[in-house]
């Protein structure tokens, strides 16, 4: 039986030569909504100063309208990640099990599902919908639950005549015996996730310490650079991805224990 050292070998494997397409291809397909298959990281903060230098921002001439314009965009990317996401999800699926059968795996594998939006959408739903209803007993059912129904995308992207129901019935059941050992492969990426996270939170608290007295300069730097001091996680999540693919890939293979109910 593979362990999660293997994985991570046969996802590297699949990645030689190709990072450039898997990093670009990660990166646009987060950003379009689809649900990264790994454990997402937050950046938060409780300190008072960032809250003070968002209000100053805002308390500026024409703060309303900056605040106004950013709402209005925010919620119109939230739309286009509703819309799409479960779709661009299903493609990138589609392009990480390219990537590990040694197939062509391109860019364009993203958008090989976009007459699937519906199909897609009501993946996220119900998904969604499942792990929370699970998440209001306890959060340990919520976590398992969502391991369970981890490999619904790989299995709709493979076999598009099954309803997201369907896909998510037959996750449960080829993760019988195997949520343990996916989750033990997610715990091995956490060293490079928080090595990632570094620069990112010593370039927050660097310029939130250094620029106090100019707010609007601050929360703009800082906001500029979050994209490419995260950039780091863009190339360890494609990593990560490859290595989902090839998990799925082997249980796939092996026989399945029976789960349990949703």
């Amino acid at each position: 039986m593979k362990v999660s050292a293997d994985y991570r070998m046969l996802a590297l494997d699949a990645l030689r030569g190709k990072w450039k397409t898997a990093v670009l291809t990660g990166i646009a397909a987060s950003a379009l909504g689809a649900t990264i298959s790994s454990s997402s990281n937050s950046i938060a903060s409780n300190s008072k100063q960032g809250t003070d230098i968002h209000f100053e921002l805002f308390s500026q001439p024409n703060g309303g309208r900056l605040l106004a314009v950013l709402l209005v965009g925010i919620g119109l990317w939230a739309i286009l990640q509703l819309i799409v996401g479960g779709a661009v999800r299903l493609g990138y699926a589609r392009f990480n099990l390219n990537l590990v059968d040694g197939k062509d795996a391109a860019f364009s594998d993203l958008f090989s599902q976009k007459d699937r939006l519906w199909d897609g959408f009501c993946m996220k739903i119900l998904q969604g919908l499942y792990i929370v209803l699970w998440s209001l007993l306890l959060v340990i059912p919520g976590i398992v639950k969502i391991y369970s129904y981890a490999m619904t995308p790989y299995i709709m992207a493979e076999h598009p005549s099954l309803t997201a129901n369907e896909a998510i019935t037959e996750s449960r059941r080829i993760m019988g015996g195997n949520k343990w050992r996916l989750f033990c492969l997610d715990l091995s990426f956490i060293g490079w996730e928080l090595l990632c996270a570094l620069p990112l939170y010593a370039g927050y608290f660097l310029f939130l310490n250094n620029f106090s007295g100019s707010e609007a300069m601050a929360i703009s730097i800082v906001l500029l650079l979050a994209i490419p001091l995260s950039i780091g996680f863009f190339f360890v999540r494609p990593y990560e991805e490859a290595a989902w693919a090839t998990f799925y890939r082997d249980i796939t293979a092996a026989p399945t224990e029976p789960d349990e109910a949703y």
